[in-house]
């Protein structure tokens, strides 16, 4: 599903033709006057980089760079872009909870405090 939404989303902002496949393709960049294919798009992977203005992300992170958003403004803007289907973008595109490198006690079990690992900051002498 990620694939379709990636290229409805480039179409949506203004891509003449969004190549699909697994492999990163190039296209014309629709975030800037593209007259040769600076940027490149992996459907499948639901990924797009632009080489040239640097436009680059997800479906949802496309949509939160050009339209000022955040994610929750971005899932309304994708409904209205896709229609329902963003449901089933979130299964490929969940963020996962991060991962914590310290609980209260300290480092937790086989990691390593970059302290403890002879990873000291260097302070200016005026400092």
């Amino acid at each position: 599903m990620a694939e379709q939404a990636i290229a409805e989303v480039l179409m949506h902002y203004g891509a003449e033709y969004v190549p699909e496949g697994y492999k990163w393709a190039p296209m014309k960049c629709p975030f800037h006057d593209d007259r040769s294919a600076s940027a490149s798009v992996s459907t499948e992977r639901g990924a797009f980089k632009c080489h040239a203005c640097e436009a680059h992300g997800d479906t949802f992170s496309i949509v939160q760079w050009k339209e000022g958003c955040d994610f929750v403004g971005a899932v309304e803007i994708l409904t209205g872009i896709l229609g329902a289907e963003h449901k089933a973008l979130s299964k490929g595109n969940a963020r996962k909870p991060r991962r914590r490198v310290f609980d209260a006690a300290g480092a937790n079990a086989g990691q390593h405090s970059i302290l403890s690992i002879g990873l000291r900051r260097k302070f200016n002498a005026g400092s």
